[in-house]
């Protein structure tokens, strides 16, 4: 099969499901990963990734591809663009691979103004996150919230990562598969100890920071023992910590990310507890376990399914209780390949896989 992946996030950035999931269809399909469009006016304002489009080759069947955003406006006013005006350029650079594709997989809700106007092709929608959630201004709000919901509506195949989003979807569409988010083999390969872990010193988290991040139990660790150390590795769009003790890492490589973990005594998920922590299946928390490390995380429908493995707390107030009880998620090596072999992205994209062949089959 032929796929167009219209993903959500650049694909040199810190590694995450959309890569891992088109990097893993590539070895069966060609597969065609579509970067979200810079556009000029966005970055005559705030430079950074050139607005002019890009092809290159990430692998034997898998081609990354930005398109030419010099004649799009940014996503947000898309609100305002009745008749999909916006999209009729990035409709013309791609004219020939829909044509071409047999498969439009949509990873994020602002893609939907594009999509709408592409017939007779099997489109996937692959909700992983309530985004408009995630959005800071209003007018993002309201476009990916009208996005998904239209998606939603549109696709002939809805995957979804969390329980809470299939719970609210099965009841209103047929084809909706829960797919939670997994590990990279890359992971998987790296010696770890299963000893106990003696000295509580370091506190880690990776991922993007924002504010959904909850600043307050890096204060209250801090607070706890003064030699605590908090690290955190990611791309970070709060304020800094004043407090030496907090080491911003930064965007680190996919290849490093194995060893930053490593370094942490516990790694920490301190999402804020809003309505957008139990949609969240965070693939952090996956990465965090298949080094076996220990791992302290906030309550929620998604993490309370792995209360197994994480050491969880409902508030901030319950954190020196349970920093102690903090232990590595497996004793034996048996017990961590066994969750790493049902826990990789090959085994979530052989299900995915599974569910197109049976698509193909109905129709």
């Amino acid at each position: 099969m032929k796929i167009l992946y219209l993903a959500p996030i650049y694909y040199d950035d810190m590694k995450q499901r959309p890569q891992q999931v088109a990097q893993c269809l590539s070895k069966n399909h060609d597969v065609y990963y579509i970067e979200p469009t810079v556009s000029s006016l966005r970055w005559l304002l705030k430079g950074g990734r050139t607005f002019l489009g890009r092809k290159k080759r990430a692998g034997k069947r898998l081609w990354v591809i930005r398109l030419n955003g010099s004649l799009t406006c940014h996503k947000s006013m898309e609100i305002f663009d009745l008749c999909g005006v916006n999209n009729w350029a990035e409709l013309f650079q791609l004219s020939r691979l829909i044509a071409a594709c047999d498969v439009v997989w949509v990873g994020y809700a602002g893609w939907y103004t594009l999509v709408r106007h592409i017939k007779n092709k099997c489109i996937v929608f692959d909700k992983m996150d309530e985004e408009y959630l995630l959005a800071s201004s209003v007018f993002q709000k309201m476009t990916l919230k009208r996005g998904a919901q239209k998606l939603t509506e549109l696709a002939d195949i809805l995957f979804v990562t969390s329980r809470l989003f299939y719970e609210q979807l099965k009841p209103k569409k047929e084809h909706v598969y829960w797919i939670p988010n997994a590990v990279s083999s890359q992971f998987a390969s790296v010696p770890v100890s299963y000893a106990p872990v003696a000295d509580v010193k370091r506190f880690g988290y990776i991922g993007t920071i924002g504010e959904w991040f909850d600043t307050a139990v890096i204060e209250k660790l801090l607070e706890l023992d003064p030699q605590y150390e908090i690290f955190l590795a990611g791309r970070n769009y709060l304020k800094p910590m004043a407090d030496k003790r907090v080491h911003d890492l930064g965007v680190r490589k996919n290849s490093e990310l194995a060893a930053v973990i490593q370094s942490f005594d516990i790694c920490l998920y301190n999402f804020k507890q809003t309505p957008l922590l139990d949609t969240v299946n965070p693939v952090k928390i996956y990465e965090y376990l298949s080094l076996n490390k220990p791992v302290l995380a906030v309550k929620s429908k998604e993490t309370s399914q792995l209360e197994q493995y994480l050491t969880l707390y409902s508030s901030v107030d319950e954190l020196a209780a349970q920093i102690p009880k903090a232990k590595r998620p497996f004793s034996s090596p048996a017990q961590h390949r066994r969750f790493l072999e049902e826990n990789c992205w090959e085994s979530r994209v052989r299900a995915m896989e599974q569910v197109l062949k049976n698509d193909r089959e109905r129709n």
